[in-house]
């Protein structure tokens, strides 16, 4: 038992005592914020100056002013200017059919010289068919698509009342008629807003990826490199295999588990230090992020998650020769990792789908796919219990991956004893399973 302590410290040491381990402590989360919070900011920044317009109309009901018109009801916020410019309007005939295609081929030029950013055409006939209403731009901004939409749905809509039988004042059906925004809370009577829980979900989804591949890539190539420069036959002549390999992968575990606690340390002393909210972050981040039940499964699965993927890792450094074979072995892992991630818009649909729960118990998934359903579903539970709920499908999943780790960790050791010792020809899949029977 000495022995084994004498390797722990040593992978243990060597991690922490780096620089890039002490930067790694406080960049990391950093980053982690910095993609929590920047797509929500970027997504509400309001603009700076009106965005030029310009319009093509050729629909002979005078679109083009009625819209120039009611667009001007936005505004940039803080000084209330227009937040469009409509830089020109190009009244046609209907029959023009030839100078409108002129027209636009001219401005999408303009549009490529950034001279207007948007172009609107207007054929005959809009209030029979939308394909009638064109919007030109190489912007994708959902945000204006989505005011011009309304503002034409309000126009066009109009026109149709105005030519059908309808025996009320064309406003009076509008307002009878207007969209319904609903206003969306959870069980909690809370509204968290959706792009909060996804990109927190991929926050926590990432840390786990990232610390179980760049952890469990240093284990690999340790084995690799004392087992091709034939230092491990030195180890081996003052310790056991099992030993050796526990060492290593409880040593760098251990360094992963230093910095977690850094991070946990450091969120809880936020959270104090300022009342119980995170500065300059919105209520809603901090329910997510700092919800005692997502930062414990976090922890449990980072930790488990780790212990299970470094025996594959150590396992897979004991049978190859050299670091370059390691590449075919390292994308299934993970493959296995960012799955979640990858159909992670059906999780964010619906984190019950029986796919995701399936996924949910099966070890090599676990870490991430509960992590990424748990940031759902916990932030909206009015209350916990460790027999029903998200926390129970938790803890079974947790105790799963434990299990997987206690098996994987005596297969590997078994390996491990004998292939690193093994030189040359890569064993085989049969061989491997002999030497696991191997007494």
């Amino acid at each position: 038992m000495a022995k084994f302590w004498v390797i722990f410290k040593r992978e243990y040491t060597q991690v922490v005592k780096k620089k890039s381990f002490l930067v790694g402590i406080f960049l990391t989360p950093a980053l982690m914020a910095a993609f929590i919070l920047l797509p929500g900011l970027l997504a509400t920044t309001e603009q700076s100056e009106p965005e030029r317009v310009a319009i093509v109309d050729r629909s002979g009901m005078q679109l083009g002013e009625r819209f120039a018109e009611e667009v001007k009801r936005y505004t940039i916020t803080e000084d209330e200017i227009e937040a469009y410019r409509i830089v020109e309007i190009f009244e046609l005939r209907t029959t023009e059919g030839e100078r409108y295609t002129e027209l636009i081929d001219s401005l999408s030029q303009v549009i490529q010289d950034k001279g207007v950013k948007y172009v609107l055409a207007f054929r005959p006939n809009p209030q029979l068919s939308d394909t009638n209403l064109t919007l030109i731009t190489n912007s994708d901004d959902f945000r204006a698509i989505n005011r011009f939409e309304r503002t034409l749905t309000d126009i066009v809509s109009s026109i149709r009342l105005q030519e059908s039988d309808v025996n009320l004042p064309v406003d009076s059906v509008l307002t009878l008629t207007n969209r319904i925004d609903l206003q969306i809370r959870d069980t909690k009577g809370e509204s968290i807003p959706f792009e909060v829980k996804y990109f927190s979900a991929l926050a926590f989804v990432m840390l786990i990826y990232a610390m179980i591949v760049s952890y469990g890539s240093i284990l690999m190539r340790s084995v690799i490199e004392e087992k091709s420069s034939r230092i491990m036959e030195v180890l081996l002549s003052s310790v056991t295999p099992f030993e050796l390999m526990l060492g290593k992968v409880l040593g760098l575990g251990a360094a992963a588990l230093t910095t977690v606690v850094v991070w946990v340390v450091l969120g809880g002393l936020i959270m104090v230090g300022t009342g119980g909210t995170v500065v300059a972050i919105s209520d809603s981040i901090s329910r997510v992020v700092f919800n005692p039940v997502i930062v414990t499964f976090f922890v449990l699965f980072l930790v488990s998650g780790y212990l299970l993927y470094s025996t594959i890792f150590a396992l897979i450094g004991s049978i190859l020769n050299s670091e370059k074979e390691s590449q075919n072995y390292i994308f299934p892992i993970v493959i296995f990792l960012m799955l979640p991630v990858i159909v992670g818009i059906g999780v964010v649909r619906d984190p019950y789908v029986i796919w995701a729960q399936v996924m949910s118990y099966i070890p090599l998934f676990s870490p991430t796919m509960m992590i990424m359903r748990i940031m759902f579903i916990a932030p909206t539970e009015t209350s916990y219990s460790l027999f029903s709920g998200i926390v129970f499908e938790g803890t079974v999943s947790f105790l799963l991956v434990v299990a997987a780790t206690l098996l994987m960790t005596w297969i590997s050791g078994r390996i491990f004893r004998i292939g690193i010792l093994m030189y040359g020809k890569r064993p085989t899949l049969p061989e491997l399973m002999r030497w696991v029977r191997h007494k």
